[in-house]
């Protein structure tokens, strides 16, 4: 009997499991109607004609300001330029009230929508107050999100309240892209050097006798 009862009881336990694991939230792939994985072309007008420009210390990515509906005061999307061209990895939006009431409602929302943040990433005088979330999916993708509201002089930090999408696996395919490119590319000039160098003539007088045509 013992048996049976123990044996009913795992059952519902991993049913239980089950249900809690079907019932986790899809993490967020879309803010103010852009959506992480698609291309800059889907957006037309919407994004910069210009293209954007480089990201700091990224050259493998590239930054362009987008267009944003109401609610909403400013935003970019960051996208690769190797592995997949033109896709974006990381949206970041600025909302019109900058308020600490704002973020502390919307963080409420945030929290009931996709449970509590991972990690808090601010400052530990909360002049810059940030949460993280992480989201693991299948295929070993990895999405964080990043809410954030700054009251403060530091051009670091963006002022008000605003939100970050990032492709965290994405922006790393693009890294590895750039970096395999890099040292292709020196390889094919260090053998160029090396060739270079083969055919120049040696500084020995008597070497460049054998450059000269004999009588």
């Amino acid at each position: 009997m013992r048996f049976v009862m123990n044996c009913v009881g795992l059952f519902l336990w991993v049913f239980a499991l089950g249900g809690t694991l079907m019932a986790q939230p899809s993490p967020p792939r879309e803010i103010a109607g852009y959506r992480l994985g698609t291309h800059i072309r889907d957006y037309g007008s919407r994004i910069a004609p210009d293209g954007g420009y480089a990201v700091r210390l990224r050259p493998y990515l590239r930054e362009a300001s987008v267009s944003v509906p109401e609610g909403f005061a400013s935003g970019y999307v960051i996208y690769g330029t190797c592995d997949a061209p033109g896709t974006i990895v990381r949206i970041k939006v600025k909302y019109e009230d900058d308020s600490r009431d704002f973020f502390d409602r919307l963080l409420d929302t945030i929290k009931k929508e996709y449970g509590a943040p991972a990690q808090y990433v601010g400052d530990p005088f909360q002049a810059y107050v940030a949460w993280r979330w992480s989201f693991e999916m299948t295929k070993g993708e990895r999405i964080t999100m990043i809410l954030s509201h700054y009251e403060g002089d530091d051009e670091e930090h963006t002022q008000g309240n605003a939100i970050k999408l990032t492709l965290q696996t994405h922006v790393v395919r693009e890294n590895q892209c750039y970096e395999a490119q890099r040292e292709e590319a020196q390889r094919r000039e260090r053998r160029t050097s090396t060739s270079r160098r083969a055919l120049e003539p040696t500084k020995d007088p008597e070497a460049w006798r054998r450059y000269v045509p004999r009588p």
